[in-house]
């Protein structure tokens, strides 16, 4: 299924129609989650050229560190919005977001390895 970015950094079918209708809203906030990590902050600040997610620091730094590092930081930036302005605070939630994401992803890697035992 063929996604676009819109000019506000919202994912879209092409087709204009969300694949869960009723939810267009929490897909536009998990779009811009991802567009903050994949063309914003986080690949300027974190990512090598043409490194994949899971490849990158949040998550082998989770890998090594283990789940508390990325909780921690979801943690932080979710005080930091409350007092911020909502523009910045809205940056910041999408940002734990992403380190949230980060964490579930190791978790699944976690389990697939759990289940192949």
């Amino acid at each position: 299924m063929e996604k676009i970015f819109k000019e506000e950094l919202c994912c879209e079918n092409t087709c204009g129609e969300c694949v869960f209708p009723g939810y267009e809203s929490l897909c536009d906030v998990f779009s811009k989650a991802i567009a903050r990590a994949a063309i914003g902050k986080g690949k300027e600040r974190h990512a090598l050229p043409g490194e994949k997610f899971e490849d990158q620091f949040i998550c082998r730094g989770t890998r090594e560190e283990g789940h508390g590092a990325p909780r921690f930081q979801a943690i932080k930036k979710i005080t930091e919005a409350k007092r911020l302005d909502k523009d910045a605070a809205i940056k910041e939630l999408l940002d734990a977001m992403v380190y949230l994401a980060a964490d579930v992803i190791v978790l699944s890697e976690e389990l697939e390895i759990t289940k192949k035992k």
